[in-house]
């Protein structure tokens, strides 16, 4: 599974793989192994050294502490559709079941990174559909009042030429 995380100005891809023994992680291209997991702690080998990690979630953003030091990452909307670079993500889709409470953007509207396409009611949470960059909203795929599946597609976006 991909996923497709920024920390700043910093885009990272994560492909997370189960294994019989853990699983494995491959971070913009360098395997990290987990080797045990329980709850929020892990062990991971990074390198060939072993290495505890500590980790806590709310909503789109997790924190990691890893080596004496806590890093924010928030989770790109849309990043586990498909296997595309998080700069051309194009395909917004919802994370879960749930209803769609508003949609914020029409066909041909250009949006900038970050901008709220879409509000998601799913298990009495509001969930945000975030654009991952600047673009041009090509198509709407849904409306207000409608019910969506897990990974049914919302938004369709295009790239900002400019």
């Amino acid at each position: 599974m991909k996923f497709h995380f920024r920390r700043g100005a910093q885009t990272y891809v994560v492909d997370l793989t189960s294994r019989p023994s853990g699983a494995l992680a491959v971070v913009d291209g360098e395997p990290i192994e987990v080797q045990a997991s329980q709850g929020r702690e892990m062990e991971l080998v990074i390198a060939g050294r072993p290495l505890s990690m500590v980790w806590a979630k709310q909503g789109r953003k997790t924190w990691v502490h890893l080596s004496g030091r806590t890093y924010e990452l928030e989770r790109m909307a849309g990043s586990r559709a498909g296997g595309q670079a998080a700069g051309a993500e194009r395909s917004l889709r919802a994370p879960m079941p749930g209803q769609v409470l508003k949609v914020l953007v029409e066909p041909g509207q250009a949006v900038a990174a970050g901008a709220v396409l879409a509000l998601l009611e799913a298990m009495k949470m509001e969930v945000r559909i975030l654009a991952p960059q600047a673009a041009k909203v090509a198509q709407v795929a849904v409306q207000e009042g409608q019910s969506v599946e897990k990974d049914q597609l919302l938004v369709e976006l295009e790239p900002d030429a400019g």
